[in-house]
């Protein structure tokens, strides 16, 4: 638990993604490790927020606007992943397909749970610390509801449970990913130039980043990353959510 906590952690969370419906074209990898799992996680999740492509019909009032998944339940399904995992056996991993999303966990079900208490909603974390920190922290409010939240919204078909692992699929909503081309190049390819792409690409990967640290990645003045960004935003390619210093970029197209 120490050693999970630790900012200097050997532990790591992974995100991969693949170009299409399998695993045999890999197309990135990134490690949210070697530090606390509590910062890894937050990492992870502000990644899938900005892969959650967003379409919108703005023909009628309210607009109405359709994301690529639920963030409400992928987000419980990864906080199960971190709570129930086996870490004496690896982390948890996230894979990124062109129509779904897999939450990998190691372990099993837990303590004896059954099946049937597990959909139910029934809570006995492995790593009961850890949930207890996050209960703390208001990541979890620990009644249990999360598993019942991706059931009601995906239903029980999306979970494959053994004596080794639980892995969650998470669909992907038809419309969007048909309307968009899911992956790194998702909408960069058309109307943008190279550094707006590379800008894109990296802000993908890691959603946080300062116009200071890409103008260190891009090889870019800050000033220009920050004219690159305001090009972006206008164009409908991005959008800030926070404050300048705490808060993420989202890639909206």
């Amino acid at each position: 638990m120490a050693e999970l906590l630790s900012d200097d952690s050997r532990f790591s969370f992974i995100f991969v993604k693949f170009e299409g419906k399998d695993k045999a074209s890999l197309s990135q990898r990134s490690n949210y490790g070697n530090k606390s799992i509590l910062f890894a996680y937050e990492q992870m999740m502000n990644r899938l927020q900005a892969e959650n492509i967003c379409i919108s019909d703005t023909t009628i009032r309210p607009r109405q606007d359709k994301y690529l998944f639920d963030y409400d339940s992928v987000n419980e399904a990864v906080v199960n992943a971190i709570v129930h995992n086996d870490w004496s056996i690896s982390e948890p991993q996230i894979s990124f397909f062109s129509n779904r999303l897999e939450i990998l966990s190691h372990g099993g079900l837990p303590h004896n749970l059954s099946i049937s208490e597990f959909f139910a909603g029934i809570s006995k974390p492995r790593n009961l610390a850890l949930m207890k920190i996050f209960s703390d922290l208001d990541i979890v409010d620990h009644t249990g509801h999360g598993i019942p939240t991706i059931v009601e919204r995906y239903g029980k078909d999306v979970f494959s449970i053994n004596d080794n692992y639980i892995l969650i699929t998470i669909p992907f909503d038809e419309e969007v990913a048909n309307k968009v081309n899911v992956g790194v190049n998702v909408g960069v390819n058309v109307g943008v130039n190279e550094t707006e792409k590379k800008i894109l690409e990296e802000l993908l990967k890691n959603p946080t980043l300062t116009a200071d640290r890409l103008s260190l990645i891009i090889k870019k003045s800050k000033r220009t990353i920050e004219r690159y960004l305001k090009a972006l935003q206008d164009k409908g390619y991005l959008e800030r959510s926070g404050s300048d210093k705490t808060g993420v970029w989202k890639i909206i197209k």
